[in-house]
């Protein structure tokens, strides 16, 4: 069976339109027409009810079943194709949150053998996106900072450590002595937050849903180094792990949340179910549990 084939099935099934199948990948409409023939015939059976005009477009129930497998097929071969690819190159692409990165890194003991990391090419991004590439093949595997637990069905996770999210803010700010605040005592603050690729926003979104939204958002940024200055300058308050500071940062003080409000924010390792993880990525997901295991 030619898997051409079936990518021109499926997005047939997408646009319901011979012609617009055609242009897409740039070849004439009859080899559509006989790309959905090779398949009913390997299928022995209609996958598409026959109009000559090709004016309507409806799948049969087989045709139903074909669909539902192939949206399963694509991308498994896809993800096939780019881990091979990785494997050939001789190196695995590792999703890593630049917080978590600097965490870590600046954490590594230089007199630990660590000839792993030479085969490892990392890929700086927000929890979230890196999630997505990781669900798309794109990663051959990833850590994740993550404030809700996930079970997806194509991936396997292992949980590494536990962080608690604080606020934020300038040591010259007016609630910098507080030995604890509430969501509720920051609703006339303005945030300065991580943008949508990070899960730090969705801690944001669930505490102000509690309150109406009240509480605003006057700058977001997927760069923590631009989040600092402006809170150094006493611009407004960020929810933050903190791990997301370093001792440059001695004008900013963390202050906990009160108990009620107080969430959790777990880094995970993750991989498609799918993936063979190479030695290096093993080596360096084992060096992060056994340094985390120390350190507590």
């Amino acid at each position: 069976m030619n898997l051409k084939d079936l990518q021109y099935f499926y997005d047939l099934c997408q646009v319901q339109s011979y012609t617009e199948v055609a242009k897409q990948h740039k070849v004439s409409q009859p080899s559509i027409s006989y790309a959905i023939k090779r398949l009913e015939e390997a299928f022995n059976c209609k996958l598409i009810h026959h109009d000559p005009s090709h004016r309507s477009f409806k799948l049969t129930n087989q045709g139903e079943i074909l669909l539902k497998h192939t949206r399963l097929i694509l991308p498994e071969i896809s993800s096939a194709h780019k881990e091979i690819n990785r494997s050939l190159a001789n190196y695995s692409t590792v999703g890593f949150p630049p917080i978590i990165m600097q965490y870590l890194f600046a954490s590594l003991n230089e007199e630990r053998e660590l000839d792993f990391l030479k085969k490892v090419r990392p890929i700086r991004g927000g929890s979230l996106e890196l999630l997505a590439l990781l669900l798309k093949g794109e990663l051959d595997a990833s850590l994740l900072g993550l404030i809700e637990p996930l079970k997806h069905p194509l991936l396997e996770m292992q949980e590494l450590f536990q962080k608690e999210i604080y606020v934020i803010l300038s040591k010259n700010h007016p609630l910098s002595t507080s030995i604890f605040l509430s969501f509720e005592e920051l609703l006339d603050q303005p945030f300065i937050l991580l943008d949508e690729h990070f899960v730090h926003l969705k801690a944001f979104d669930i505490f102000n849903q509690k309150y109406q939204s009240k509480a605003e958002i006057f700058f977001k940024s997927d760069d923590i180094v631009i989040i600092k200055e402006l809170l150094k300058k006493m611009v407004g308050v960020s929810l933050l792990t903190d791990i997301s500071l370093t001792t440059e940062d001695y004008d900013l003080v963390k202050i906990p949340l009160v108990p009620k409000d107080q969430i959790s924010f777990t880094v995970f390792y993750a991989y498609l179910k799918s993936t063979t993880l190479s030695s290096e990525v093993q080596d360096l997901f084992n060096f992060i549990k056994s340094y985390k295991q120390k350190e507590l």
